[in-house]
């Protein structure tokens, strides 16, 4: 979705939380996008990221990195059970950009690191 269409679905105000899975890409483009008392929620990053402290101050932002595997066994089980509630209520649509057959994993491995690659990348068995 374009950030301009985010911006009018919310009425210009921006989301109160984005989940940033590009952060050395995107990041400048969320501080500017997120509501006022904002949250942006840092998943991944494929490089350095150097942030302005005023454009969180300005908008009174949390800015927080997360990693999976620093939660522990009941965290990690909850997350899990909730993405797949997501996945079956149709509340999570997760966008595909393409699929390969499984032996062709490390021609997958290497599009995901091409520039302009979009969603996620599915392997098949069949």
């Amino acid at each position: 979705m374009p950030l301009d269409a985010v911006a009018e679905l919310t009425g210009g105000k921006g989301p109160s939380i984005i989940l940033e899975m590009l952060a050395n890409v995107n990041l400048a483009a969320d501080l500017e996008l997120v509501a006022k008392h904002g949250r942006i929620i840092i998943i991944g990053a494929r490089g350095e990221v150097t942030v302005n402290p005023r454009r969180t101050m300005m908008k009174e932002l949390d800015l927080r990195g997360i990693a999976l595997w620093n939660a522990g066994r009941p965290l990690v089980g909850e997350i899990l059970a909730d993405i797949t509630a997501g996945l079956a209520d149709g509340s999570l649509r997760p966008v595909i950009g393409r699929e390969m057959p499984l032996e062709n994993a490390a021609e997958a491995h290497a599009a995901i690191l091409e520039p302009g690659a979009y969603g996620k990348i599915v392997l098949t068995t069949r």
